[in-house]
């Protein structure tokens, strides 16, 4: 049987050596990674960066999506940033019920002070930031294009690890986004039609 999960790492080349440590804890039995060696920097936000940005991201995601459309159920883009108190994430998908079960998954193993859930809304979306948001804390539009987070399939999930320090990380965060990793795979509906029939 197919792997469903790809895990995805590089997209920003600052954040590939922690990726690095992470994809090589996790069991290639039952996720695959695809490694991007030269991916773009991370977002920039002054007025002049903004548009060049926006662009590279739309266009690495969107050769992304050419590589993986119709070949995995779940699609998990694995970041990192910075936190002094570290060992806690931000997930961000725009499925509501996908968060649902993630949140009583987190919850279970009582990660929930940890871990923050991000409901991803359309750049173009009217309503207010926190109005449908359901279970997640927050609402957030991104740069990622709508194609790639609003597909069904794979699903998408963006999953940012915060690490006390700037570099790579240590074992106790590679673990914890292990962990991570772990309870997102879980929060797939089970009772789904296998996604490769």
């Amino acid at each position: 049987m197919p792997s469903e999960t790809l895990l995805v790492i590089g997209i920003h080349r600052e954040e590939l050596g922690f990726g690095d440590r992470v994809a090589a804890l996790v069991d290639r039995d039952s996720i695959d990674v695809l490694r991007i060696p030269s991916g773009i920097p991370q977002a920039r936000t002054g007025t002049d960066d903004h548009f060049y940005s926006n662009t590279q991201h739309r266009e690495i995601y969107l050769q992304l999506r050419q590589q993986v459309k119709g070949r995995y159920r779940l699609l998990i883009d694995l970041h990192n940033g910075i936190d002094e108190s570290g060992c806690c994430a931000d997930v961000f998908c725009h499925d509501e019920a996908f968060l649902e079960r993630l949140s009583a998954q987190i919850g279970q193993f009582g990660d929930e002070r940890r871990v923050r859930l991000v409901k991803i809304i359309a750049q173009d979306d009217t309503a207010a930031r926190g109005e449908e948001r359901g279970i997640a804390e927050v609402g957030a539009r991104t740069w990622i294009p709508r194609k790639i987070w609003d597909d069904g399939r794979p699903l998408y999930v963006g999953l940012e690890t915060y690490l006390p320090s700037d570099g790579e990380g240590e074992q106790a965060d590679w673990r914890f986004a292990l962990r991570m990793i772990d309870r997102i795979r879980s929060s797939l509906e089970a009772n789904q039609v296998p996604w490769y029939e």
